[in-house]
């Protein structure tokens, strides 16, 4: 059984929190009450849009959302254990839907949270281009989330019971998505050529054949027979940070790649696995503020000329200059005997004519 003293208290603080709620409610109902259209409701809208696809593989694309809604966007005061304005958008699920079957998106639904009157958040997604060319494809952003219509407070005197109504929304706003032919590495040219038992550098032309500039990049080469060592390994450090080079569009770049081949090499080509990497910059904004640009990585093989073995090629040389002079000298005798041998046999039948003279 409660004394008197027990129920007082509890009348007071019940009336206390009564009147908060009270002035939250009243506060409330007059902001709703005195704004009309899109005032008093969230607004969202599509601020901007970073990124773009391209035909090279996945990409990224980073929407920024804004709640357009007028209203006090500010943080909820101290006696308010929730924020009542009607504006904040709650609970924001963002889907990219693509209209083009060439488009397809590979992230799902995103959630961002809420959004008050002009405040904003970013949302990521990551799509791939099959097929498409370049071009403006159609897509949508499809939102759904809640908004607080009514606080609702009860008559009873002791504890009121507090009824927050939520309202769910949902709007889809078109998003066009741009498709570009992005960075094409491809191989020029290779100069040089590698030497059994040797350690040779060559000298690769690239050249970027797309509609983007390639940043940092980077070849990489990965030992394989019959070369025992390639690229970084056989260079210092400061050699190696100076293999990074930005490539603009239409232009053309060298790298300097070392390797050392093993000295029972057969001539001819041999493939030297390698990998091209680089980063693209997404528009109008810094790599810094953006996971530092997107990047990107191409395996490839590049056909490498091994030469004869030179220590071989001077042996066969030398015994080819010994053989050179071996049949000179055969030669030589073979004409001198000859000769020898045929002004004897003239000398026999002059004596033998003459002789015949004589006893004639």
């Amino acid at each position: 059984m409660k004394g008197p003293g027990n129920v007082s208290i509890s009348r007071i603080i019940s009336a206390v929190i009564l009147f908060f709620f009270l002035l939250a409610a009243v506060s409330f109902s007059y902001s709703v009450s005195a704004e009309d259209g899109k005032n008093g409701r969230p607004d969202l809208a599509i601020s901007s849009v970073n990124g773009r696809l391209d035909t090279n593989g996945p990409s990224t694309l980073y929407v920024l959302l804004h709640n357009n809604a007028t209203g006090q966007a500010t943080e909820p005061q101290e006696y308010q254990e929730v924020d009542l304005d009607p504006a904040r958008a709650r609970g924001i699920t963002a889907e990219l839907v693509s209209d083009d079957e060439r488009v397809r998106v590979l992230s799902g639904p995103q959630m961002a949270g809420s959004l008050g009157p002009g405040e904003n958040t970013t949302v990521e997604f990551m799509a791939l281009a099959e097929g498409a060319e370049v071009g403006i494809y159609p897509a949508r952003l499809r939102l759904s989330y809640s908004r607080l219509e009514r606080v609702s407070i009860s008559s009873e005197d002791i504890a009121p019971d507090i009824i927050f109504v939520y309202e769910d929304l949902s709007e889809q706003l078109p998003l066009p998505v741009k498709v570009v032919l992005g960075p094409k590495i491809m191989i020029q040219e290779i100069e040089g050529a590698a030497r059994p038992g040797e350690a040779t550098e060559l000298e690769v032309v690239v050249a970027n054949e797309g509609d983007e500039a390639a940043i940092d990049l980077r070849l990489e080469a990965r030992a394989n027979s019959p070369f025992l060592r390639a690229g970084d390994e056989l260079v210092n450090e400061s050699d190696e940070k100076q293999n990074y080079k930005d490539l603009e569009a239409g232009s053309e770049a060298s790298f300097e790649l070392m390797v050392l081949t093993e000295g029972n090499t057969t001539s001819g080509y041999a493939p030297l696995p390698c990998s091209i990497s680089y980063r693209i910059s997404p528009p109008g904004e810094d790599m810094d503020q953006i996971g530092k640009g997107s990047e990107r990585r191409e395996d490839i093989a590049l056909l490498v000329m091994v030469e004869e073995d030179s220590h071989l090629e001077a042996w066969m040389l030398f015994f080819a200059g010994i053989l050179i002079i071996l049949i000179l000298a055969a030669a030589y005798i073979y004409f001198k005997n000859f000769k020898r041998n045929g002004s004897g046999r003239s000398d026999f039948g002059k004596k033998k004519r003459l002789l015949a003279i004589l006893h004639g």
